[in-house]
């Protein structure tokens, strides 16, 4: 890896443990040229301000998803055995072991609601976000295509509506497991998988009935 590269990278995995520890907002510049090794200067010589690095930690997250949905988009199964792998691949990855991933997603969300942050930034994010969406996408119509899959454009809709509901309760889900005290209702695992089941048979049956 080039040294500009790794120095690069050097900072953004600083900050990444910084921001799954201490917040977005408590998260200095400072702390995280401490973190890194190197002097405050350098990070705001590669990242002007922090929103920056917010947006670069935030895409990195999403981004480490995308591998596993190719391998299962680009494999020979059926477009509704592709969902179903792909579903799966969603809720073990949100999940398992990902603590920083399920922190920084949800913790994202919360700070640009009271962060404002300009257009083209969340416009990155967005981007990196549809990356996963048109692998989806792809699948379901590869499962039109081959018969696996029925749904009219209209239906189409309805199952996009109800896979962004679906990741939502996941992200909530993963996130509130890491919590001692849960005060609000959320999905169980067992309920996830059951939406899961419920979603798989809508693809499989919605235009028969």
């Amino acid at each position: 890896m080039p040294y500009k590269q790794l120095k690069k990278q050097q900072m953004l995995s600083a900050a990444r443990r910084l921001f799954t520890e201490y917040g977005f907002e408590k998260t200095t510049m400072q702390k995280i040229a401490d973190e890194a090794g190197v002097g405050v200067a350098t990070v705001f010589r590669y990242f002007p301000k922090k929103e920056l690095l917010i947006i670069e930690v935030v895409k990195e997250v999403i981004e480490e998803m995308v591998p596993r949905f190719e391998a299962i988009s680009e494999s020979t199964q059926s477009g509704y055995d592709k969902m179903d792998a792909i579903l799966d691949a969603y809720i073990n990855y949100i999940s398992s072991a990902n603590r920083d991933a399920i922190i920084l997603l949800e913790s994202f969300e919360y700070y640009i609601a009271y962060n404002p942050m300009e257009e083209p930034l969340t416009e990155e994010i967005y981007q990196t976000y549809t990356k996963v969406e048109r692998i989806i996408d792809q699948a379901i119509q590869d499962g039109i295509q081959d018969g696996s899959i029925s749904l009219s454009s209209t239906e189409q809709m309805n199952a996009t509506t109800i896979l962004n509901l679906f990741g939502t309760a996941i992200k909530k889900h993963a996130f509130n497991s890491l919590l001692s005290n849960v005060i609000v209702p959320i999905p169980t695992k067992e309920q996830l998988l059951q939406l899961k089941s419920m979603l798989l048979l809508y693809l499989k049956n919605a235009s028969r009935h």
